[in-house]
């Protein structure tokens, strides 16, 4: 798996954060005239489970928590779309939070598909969209979020994929992930989202 020994550096770095410090912005960056330019996540366009576009502009203004999924995946997904349901519920009535799962398996995973799993989730669009698309693009932009989407004939369900969460900014970075499948982290997750409302919400 790609960047393992990046991702864990980035993790230990946040499991010593205590909330009263600022979010790292965690996007890849360089310097450019004296200043620390980060990398965004690209531009795209993919259909949810209402068959809506969704593009960078559904989240304009907003943050948004990330991941991959499949929705016959045998393995973590069941766990991870639990531990986003949680996400989902805590900020069901917070409009400034999204959320965002991309399917990983364009060929089964249809908009009828995906429509059916979100009401077995019980949950709803634009709050919570799952999306299918171009399959190059879908397991591209995983790249942006630092996971792993790769077809893996081995692998449960035929793709190796991780279970990480990405909480994005309104300027379109990372500024903080967790383990899907662990609920402690996740606990600590939503408590990154709360800072950072407090942050980008905050009068200036």
């Amino acid at each position: 798996m790609r960047n393992i020994l990046f991702f864990s550096l980035i993790l230990i770095f946040l499991a010593s954060c205590g909330d009263q410090k600022p979010l790292p912005i965690l996007n890849r960056g360089e310097e450019v005239n004296g200043k620390m330019v980060h990398e965004k996540i690209r531009n795209f366009s993919f259909t949810n489970q209402d068959s809506v576009e969704v593009t960078n502009e559904t989240f304009e203004g907003k943050i948004y928590v990330s991941n991959n999924f499949f929705t016959t995946c045998p393995s973590i997904c069941p766990t991870t779309s639990l531990q986003m349901s949680r996400i989902y519920d805590k900020f069901l009535n917070d409009d400034r939070v999204r959320m965002l799962s991309h399917s990983i398996d364009v060929r089964n995973d249809s908009v009828p598909v995906l429509k059916r799993y979100a009401e077995g989730l019980e949950i709803e669009a634009p709050k919570w969209n799952l999306v299918t698309g171009n399959e190059e693009e879908i397991l591209a932009i995983a790249y942006d979020y630092f996971s792993n989407a790769l077809k893996d004939e081995t692998a449960p369900g035929g793709f190796d994929h991780d279970d990480l969460f990405v909480l994005i900014d309104k300027n379109r970075h990372i500024r903080s992930i967790a383990h899907g499948t662990d609920p402690k982290d996740v606990d600590r997750f939503m408590k990154d989202i709360e800072f950072l409302l407090k942050s980008e919400y905050s009068p200036k």
